[in-house]
């Protein structure tokens, strides 16, 4: 009987907007009598032509980084995120954004953008029920936004974290882990089901989460993989982590996680160690502080990378044990970037383990850095400045 909505759920959770302009009364119900708040006032909405996207998508994440958008792709090329990647990289992350969106949800300006038409590279032509259920479920996931816009401040929050990294990815996890479950429950109960019924089913969940996870047709192949995985991470390692809250209390248990929300990606890609920390009455990691190494007068920037982005580098397993880090950026009068980069792991051996991926890898980027291991703790240094370099590991 699900199969089919496993397929639907498929394209919407690659899919980080909403649907067509119209009245959002109705829906705003229905999000209500799902989430069981209310929203305190109405939302208000702007429609937009979708010629006008790349560059409203272009000014809005400008907004949120602590960077120009050219310094942004030096970052991601500096730390071998991007490998290889020539032109234009902020433009292919935006390519990557406009063939997905449909509308979006702006926590700062407290605004829904509803755009004109669909990306070229989503039809649903012909299936006037499957397009119906699509924009319903989508716009039912953007006003779950607003919701958490009005009634957990959401903006205030991401305002603080926009030096870390590490953080920001981790609490919007909670965000779209959140209104996707909102979502998941509407096209559920369409079905008969209720999300008490899926979350209860290991099997089921499985099911949801991987289906929603599956390789979206409409993604250019030449869209690098970093851009593809960080904007999957939230919505399905997030709606992971939801519905185990809520299998734990049902929706009062999600209003908790507001109150004291996941602080890094560790604790989302582990929820079982979140939901302890929790229980116990544990205090958070406190907020990051971008703060550079010793002699960098003026870094390009100061990063806190966390779990997700070591995985990606090194794999899930060289980057399992890890504690924190902080990682420097800087550049010479000739702009050339320098790397200084601090982790901390929870034991030597799972430093050692990261410490060995991690110079592999270094080295199989055609770099040769150098490092150093303290306990559980492995520095790497590289770049152009040799004298920075050797400041940091003597």
């Amino acid at each position: 009987m699900l199969r089919r909505l496993w397929a639907l759920l498929t394209a919407l959770f690659l899919v980080a907007g909403a649907a067509a302009a119209g009245p959002l009364t109705a829906d705003m119900k229905r999000v209500e009598v799902i989430r069981g708040l209310t929203f305190l006032h109405d939302v208000r909405t702007v429609a937009i032509e979708r010629s006008t996207l790349r560059e409203r998508l272009r000014n809005e994440m400008a907004k949120g980084m602590p960077y120009s958008t050219d310094d942004y792709a030096v970052v991601l090329r500096t730390l071998q995120l991007v490998d290889g990647e020539k032109g234009d990289v902020f433009g292919r992350m935006l390519a990557l954004y406009e063939s997905q969106v449909l509308a979006y949800y702006d926590p700062l300006a407290h605004v829904y953008y509803s755009i004109s038409g669909l990306p070229a590279a989503i039809s649903l032509a012909g299936d006037a029920k499957q397009m119906h259920e699509f924009i319903k479920g989508i716009q039912i996931h953007e006003l779950t936004h607003a919701l958490q816009d009005q009634r957990f401040h959401v903006g205030d929050r991401d305002r603080t974290l926009v030096h870390d990294t590490d953080g920001g990815l981790a609490y919007h996890a909670l965000l779209e882990g959140e209104a996707s479950v909102v979502m998941l429950a509407y096209m559920l109960d369409k079905n008969g089901i209720t999300l008490k019924d899926a979350v209860d089913n290991d099997s089921m969940m499985d099911t949801l989460t991987n289906a929603a996870g599956a390789t979206d047709g409409s993604i250019d192949a030449d869209t690098p993989r970093y851009f593809i995985e960080s904007m999957k991470f939230p919505y399905l390692d997030g709606m992971r982590l939801v519905m185990l809250a809520y299998k734990r209390g049902g929706w009062k248990a999600v209003d908790a996680l507001h109150a004291d929300p996941p602080r890094t990606t560790r604790e989302v890609l582990h929820p079982d160690e979140y939901f302890a920390r929790i229980d116990r009455g544990g205090a958070p990691a406190p907020d990051f502080k971008p703060l550079p190494f010793d002699g960098v007068a003026n870094p390009l920037t100061v990063e806190h990378l966390g779990e997700f982005h070591w995985r990606f580098l090194v794999g899930e397993k060289s980057a399992t044990g890890w504690a924190d880090d902080r990682v420097t950026i800087a550049e010479d009068s000739h702009c050339q970037p320098t790397v200084l980069a601090e982790t901390r792991w929870d034991n030597a051996q799972e430093a050692e383990a990261f410490r060995s991926a991690y110079l592999a890898f270094l080295r199989g980027r055609g770099i040769n850095p150098d490092f150093a291991t303290d306990d559980n703790v492995v520095r790497f240094a590289y770049g152009a400045d040799y004298v920075l370099m050797h400041r940091f590991i003597p």
